[in-house]
């Protein structure tokens, strides 16, 4: 609907509708009655991330587990039982937090890291020595390392777990700590023993459940025996200027970026790992590199790619 003083414009103009298209498109009344607004500020696109699904863990009587987005299914069942496993964001102080870029080479000190270890350790109940243990072995105390498997930093975190546990800078030395003492924990929760949650640490919760014990995987088995030997040397009173020495190297062979598989799967973040097997398994991803087995929630990948 044109205004009054637009129709009046338009007759002293002769009515034409090429001016009737071109003067109605542009003005109105109350751009005659008012100064022009001011322009709003633009608008900041975010990208809106999918919403975790709130999954349930349950065990039968053969100690076989099973994860679920449907409890109801199970909770009534008296051959199941609920297991209460949930991942926390993780806290960050604000002396902690990031201040170079995300995903830029990050530096740590000992001292630094001996507070980060101190602080999240203590956060997840956790010996400190244990925790020094699993650094030394992962990574050898070097918070850019990248694991063939496409592990990433101090405590060597695959991409899915850092985002289950809401790690945004898997390379940051104190979001690395704070998610791989928190995973290390929900393992010790799992399967009640140090020696099997370090096996699923190192190759996946899956085999440790497949197994009944320790994976028979000579990597895995050396894994184990190697932390323990670590976390005993360190609680003996190994000085903490001894935590990273020039000879020492760490227990997974380190590279640039993760290796090639039959599979890339690309998550959310934009961090990608290999993959030999990709099963379905709403609603996971369960994923398979070189004897490592981890479930993924469908909601963290991006795609999965062939080759």
């Amino acid at each position: 609907m044109i205004c009054t003083c637009v129709r009046a414009f338009f007759r002293a103009a002769g009515g034409t509708g090429a001016v009737l298209a071109a003067v109605g498109a542009v003005f109105s009344c109350a751009a005659w009655a008012d100064p022009p607004a001011k322009p709003a500020a633009p608008r900041t696109q975010v990208a809106e991330r999918p919403k975790p699904r709130t999954l349930h863990q349950f065990t039968d009587k053969n100690g076989v587990m099973t994860f679920t987005n449907r409890p109801d299914k199970y909770k009534h069942r008296s051959d199941y039982k609920e297991v209460k496993i949930t991942y926390e964001r993780i806290p960050l102080p604000k002396t902690y937090k990031p201040a170079q870029p995300p995903m830029a080479p990050k530096i740590v000190t000992d001292g630094t890291l001996r507070d980060i270890v101190k602080r999240y350790a203590q956060y997840y109940a956790l010996p400190e020595p244990l925790v020094y243990a699993v650094i030394r072995a992962e990574s050898n105390f070097e918070p850019n390392a990248v694991s063939p498997a496409g592990a990433r930093g101090l405590m060597q975190l695959m991409p899915g777990t850092a985002l289950e546990m809401g790690v945004t800078d898997i390379f940051d030395p104190e979001q690395n700590v704070a998610g791989g003492t928190q995973y290390l924990r929900k393992m010790i929760d799992i399967f009640g023993d140090k020696r099997l949650a370090l096996a699923a640490y190192n190759a996946g919760p899956e085999n440790v459940k497949k197994h009944g014990g320790v994976p028979p995987f000579q990597e895995t088995q050396s894994y184990v025996k190697i932390v323990l030997g670590f976390e005993s040397a360190y609680a003996g009173g190994a000085p903490a200027s001894s935590l990273r020495v020039a000879s020492a190297k760490p227990f997974h062979r380190i590279q640039a970026a993760p290796s090639k598989g039959a599979y890339t799967v690309v998550f959310h973040s934009g961090l990608t790992q290999p993959a030999d097997k990709v099963e379905d398994k709403e609603p996971y991803w369960y994923i398979e590199y070189a004897n490592r087995v981890y479930p993924v929630r469908k909601d963290l990948v991006k795609s999965v790619e062939k080759g």
